[in-house]
């Protein structure tokens, strides 16, 4: 009987140990460095994996992909002219992989003044410290996340992913999601334009460098949080949600609406050396002091 214990338990650990090396080999790390020359543009489509992207030096793209099945095939390459790299994954002929066998996570280093343009489906995209002339991130559920970019076109595209902006300075931003909620930290610049349906907004910062602010949300609530010495000509309206102010405001002689205590205000604090807009048709608006 203790034998066939024994051999009971060595069968097992053998099992055990070949499904965990298929499970590693499975697993699959590859690194690749294409180069790109000044000003040009990276493009990745990626179903199903995250896409994380920093900064780097010298004139090469350094790309760390993991990959989590042989079905899935990586497709990367450079225009003759090193204008543009293509980044593609995509399943083998014939191959049906399920949606954790589809997974290949991309570690991508980016030098400085190259433009980004990622589409995933249902994983996060992460930007930090990039400093190219075009940011372009399009995510159908996944998270994107952006953080310490300045002087950078920054668009982005949910359709039910949350969206977080953190640090931006001097950019031209614009985010557009169906039903994601939306937080803007220290995002400043020319122009910061956000539209969502459903999700909430949400903003804190300083209104830094002038610029136009735009902050829009059908069901949404707004909540704008600003330091007391910020400058701003405000309007605010909500069809049938709330709004309240805590900044004195210096009427305007003229106002494109008139404005309904309770569902609307607008005014300037100080000198309005740049325009807040905020509009919702049934979410709250609150715009306070930091």
């Amino acid at each position: 009987m203790q034998k066939l214990t024994l051999k009971a338990g060595i069968g097992m650990m053998v099992a055990l140990g070949t499904a965990g090396s298929l499970a590693l080999a499975n697993d699959m790390r590859s690194e690749t460095r294409l180069d790109i020359a000044p000003g040009g543009t990276i493009n990745v489509l990626n179903s199903a994996g995250s896409v994380s992207l920093h900064s780097g030096s010298g004139h090469q793209v350094l790309v760390v992909a993991t990959s989590h099945s042989i079905k899935i095939e990586i497709d990367q390459d450079t225009t003759p002219d090193k204008k543009r790299v293509e980044i593609l994954t995509h399943a083998k002929p014939e191959q049906k992989p399920t949606a954790e066998e589809a997974r290949v996570d991309f570690e991508i280093t980016v030098p400085a003044g190259i433009s980004v343009i990622v589409n995933t489906a249902t994983a996060p995209i992460t930007v930090d410290g990039l400093s190219g002339e075009m940011i372009s991130l399009s995510a159908d559920t996944g998270q994107i996340s952006v953080h310490n970019v300045s002087k950078a076109h920054v668009h982005i595209r949910s359709v039910a992913a949350p969206v977080t902006l953190s640090a931006i300075s001097g950019g031209h931003v614009e985010v557009t999601t169906a039903g994601g909620a939306v937080q803007l930290t220290n995002v400043s610049g020319p122009l910061v334009n956000v539209g969502t349906a459903g999700g909430n907004v949400t903003f804190q910062g300083d209104l830094s460098g002038g610029g136009a602010y735009t902050l829009t949300t059908h069901s949404g609530a707004i909540d704008v949080t600003l330091p007391e010495t910020a400058s701003f000509d405000l309007s605010a309206r909500s069809v049938s949600g709330a709004v309240q102010n805590d900044f004195p405001l210096q009427q305007k002689a003229h106002t494109s609406f008139v404005a309904k205590p309770g569902s609307s205000f607008t005014g300037t604090s100080l000198s309005g050396s740049c325009s807040v807009e905020l509009q919702s048709f049934s979410g709250r608006i609150r715009v306070k002091k930091q």
